[in-house]
C-alpha cells in the first residue's frame, strides 16, 4: 500500500464567490424614475446570500484562532528560553564563585609570602585573565 493509496484525495475549492446578477434594465416607468427601480433594489438586498457572510466569519474566526494559537506559541517558546537562561545563569553564578574561591586562596598565598623574591613572583603571576565576553541585559527581559 503505497501513501497515495492510503489517502484520499480531497477537492477544496475556495469559497465560492458570490454571483452578481447583471444590472437591471433603467427603464423609466410611467410612474417616475424611481418606480422600476426600487422594485429591484429591495429584490438585490432580500436574496443576498448568508452562506459568503458565514464563510467569511468562519474565516475571520480560523484566522483569529491561528493569531492566537502563534501567541501562545510565541509564548511557550520564551518561557522555555527562560528556563535555559536560568540553567546557564546558575551554572555561571557556580563558575564565578569557584573563580572567587580561587582567587581568594591565591591573595592569601600572597599576603603570607614573606620573600621578596617569592612575592614578586606571585605579583606577576597572579594576573589570571578574566572574562572578557560583554554580557547583555536587554531592556524588555529584565526592565531597563
Amino acid at each position: 500500500m503505497t501513501t497515495d493509496d492510503a489517502l484520499p484525495e480531497i477537492d477544496v475549492d475556495p469559497a465560492p464567490a458570490a454571483e452578481e446578477s447583471p444590472p437591471a434594465k433603467r427603464t423609466q416607468s410611467r410612474r417616475g424614475k424611481s418606480g422600476g427601480r426600487a422594485a429591484t433594489t429591495r429584490s438585490r438586498r432580500g436574496a443576498a446570500p448568508a452562506a459568503p457572510a458565514q464563510d467569511l466569519s468562519g474565516t475571520l474566526a480560523a484566522a483569529l484562532r491561528d493569531l492566537v494559537n502563534g501567541v501562545e506559541d510565541e509564548v511557550t517558546a520564551i518561557s522555555g528560553l527562560s528556563v535555559q537562561i536560568d540553567e546557564h545563569v546558575e551554572a555561571l553564578n557556580e563558575l564565578r564563585a569557584e573563580a572567587t574561591r580561587r582567587l581568594l586562596h591565591l591573595d592569601e598565598l600572597r599576603a603570607v609570602a614573606e620573600d621578596v623574591n617569592l612575592s614578586a613572583f606571585l605579583d606577576t603571576t597572579i594576573q589570571p585573565q578574566l572574562p572578557q565576553s560583554e554580557e547583555e541585559f536587554p531592556e524588555r527581559i529584565y526592565g531597563g
